[in-house]
């Protein structure tokens, strides 16, 4: 009996490692936060609010200048992109993640009509795609 007994707990310890590598692995992808804000002109200029109660990432870019402006935005606080009304008259994009990831979409024009439907999740930095 000793010999099942040792065998069972080894399947078992076996079982929880495979359990626990589950659980990280899927914390490795979350859904993007872009709910968390609602974007107006605050002093003329570009901005929006994280109404939730995480840190959300934000990057953003007018397609102006192209220049990508990336900020952390604690819940309550603001983002305030610098942009007035006629810098962004060809348009602009932001993505929103927690605080520690980055959108799965490289954060560039080419994937601009993705990022614009808001067809990217969240990931940990140094993953394919980021």
């Amino acid at each position: 009996m000793p010999k099942y007994r040792r065998i069972a707990s080894v399947v078992a310890l076996w079982a929880c490692l495979f359990l626990a590598a589950a659980s990280v692995s899927a914390q490795q992808t979350m859904a993007h936060m872009e709910a968390c804000t609602e974007w107006d002109y605050f002093g003329g200029q570009m901005g929006t609010r994280n109404s939730c109660s995480k840190p959300i990432a934000i990057l953003f870019m007018a397609f102006g200048d192209a220049r990508v402006i990336a900020q952390d935005v604690p819940p309550g606080g603001h983002f305030n992109s610098g942009a007035t009304e006629p810098d962004l008259a060809n348009s602009w994009m932001f993505t929103a993640c927690p605080v520690g990831y980055v959108p799965s979409l490289r954060f560039s024009t080419e994937n601009a009509t993705a990022i614009l439907e808001s067809l990217y999740n969240c990931q940990l930095p140094g993953r394919p795609g980021s």
